[in-house]
């Protein structure tokens, strides 16, 4: 008996455009933009192929002119498991990488986490901090305002087991809070910044009394981000030029000096492993981890070799997607979920902050109550505003 040929066909591909299609066709048109003659550029990991490639056609039938680089997290694992590689070099970014992002009017990531997250947990905290030395660099590009950025995320089965989901339940999740109403979370987005501009001061809590945190200067003077799917003309003019999908926050970067209070974060994952019962008191913006039931050493860990601010409160944000209703482990996701706040350490110069450094980790607080100015405008999961 002849073995069957496995390897994927025409017919295949074809297929896997048009499942992606629509994707494309909305981050493109609706949320980017984009129009003829634009440069963009396009990263992605090895698995998330299909999807680069449904974008560049797109792109290509908007008369766009794109460019798309796809890393191997195969090569990735084997280089930081060689220790015949110095650190050094893998602190390196790629010249040519740093050029075409320079060359771009957007920029498309598609790309959060790894593919099989778990996969990396054995990699030494000095090799990771090497590899995150790495991406300072095309980071810096990215955000300094010059060009668009979306960053979205392609979830895998890999991804799924290191976060104990269901495949099928997680790729669901993820593809429905993609495809949300962008018009009505612009509108609820903008109706919950322009109550929070109001504000003097904000202070989180949460319905177990673990969390008391205070923001008593708020934003501080500074802009509030809407994520609501689309870059409008008017978010360029304000410089609001990068957008997660899938949307559907309100954030911004509080003075780094001054939130102050107690936090209690349920449930994080780090490259698949989890954190979990995580508890934070914040001092002059700066975070003091106290005690966790699962993770707590490599929380730690974490913060203290990633560098620069990354022990500094960098951003605030209320999760709005109608579409997420529960955790899954997956930050992009979880960060969105409605009826939340988050806390992010580390790096906020996108959102018109001073922290620098390679790290930006999203805590998710739930059973969230928020108070502006002692008036309570989100509990239980409804907003008063």
């Amino acid at each position: 008996m002849e073995p069957r040929d496995t390897r994927p066909t025409q017919d295949d591909f074809l297929e896997e455009l048009r499942r992606y299609a629509p994707v494309a066709r909305r981050l493109l048109r609706t949320s980017a933009r984009i129009q003829a003659g634009e440069r963009v550029t396009i990263l992605g990991r090895a698995d998330s192929l299909d999807f680069c490639e449904a974008l560049e056609l797109e792109c290509r039938r908007l008369g766009a002119l794109p460019f798309v680089v796809v890393g191997s997290d195969a090569a990735l694992l084997a280089a930081l498991s060689d220790e015949s590689i110095p650190e050094r070099t893998l602190a390196q970014a790629s010249p040519q990488l740093l050029a075409a992002l320079e060359a771009s009017d957007l920029v498309i990531t598609t790309f959060f986490d790894r593919a099989e997250p778990g996969r990396f947990g054995h990699i030494s905290p000095s090799r990771q901090r090497a590899l995150k030395q790495s991406e300072e660099a095309p980071s810096n590009i990215i955000y300094d305002g010059k060009r668009r950025w979306i960053g979205t995320e392609v979830p895998t089965p890999g991804q799924a087991g290191a976060l104990g989901l269901d495949w099928p339940v997680l790729q669901t999740l993820f593809w429905q809070a993609m495809q949300v109403d962008y018009t009505a979370l612009s509108v609820q987005a903008r109706k919950l910044a322009e109550r929070l501009a109001k504000a003097r001061q904000l202070r989180l809590r949460d319905g177990r009394g673990m969390t008391d945190l205070l923001l008593p200067q708020a934003a501080g003077g500074r802009r509030f981000e809407c994520d609501d799917g689309i870059i409008s003309p008017e978010d360029i003019v304000e410089g609001a030029v990068y957008l997660n999908l899938p949307s559907g926050e309100v954030c911004f970067a509080p003075p780094e000096q001054t939130a102050v209070g107690k936090v209690y974060i349920q449930a994080t994952f780090w490259q698949g492993q989890p954190i979990r019962g995580l508890e934070l008191e914040f001092e002059q913006g700066l975070v003091r981890p106290v005690r966790g039931e699962q993770g707590f050493e490599l929380f730690c860990e974490i913060v203290k070799n990633s560098g620069g601010d990354s022990a500094r409160l960098g951003e605030f944000g209320i999760g709005l997607n109608p579409a997420v209703t529960s955790l899954t482990g997956l930050t992009l996701l979880d960060e969105k979920m409605i009826g939340t706040c988050h806390l992010a350490l580390g790096e906020n110069r996108a959102l018109g902050g001073l922290n620098d450094s390679a790290l930006h980790w999203d805590l998710v607080v739930q059973n969230a109550i928020l108070e502006a100015d002692g008036q309570v405008i989100l509990k239980d999961g409804c907003f008063y505003l």
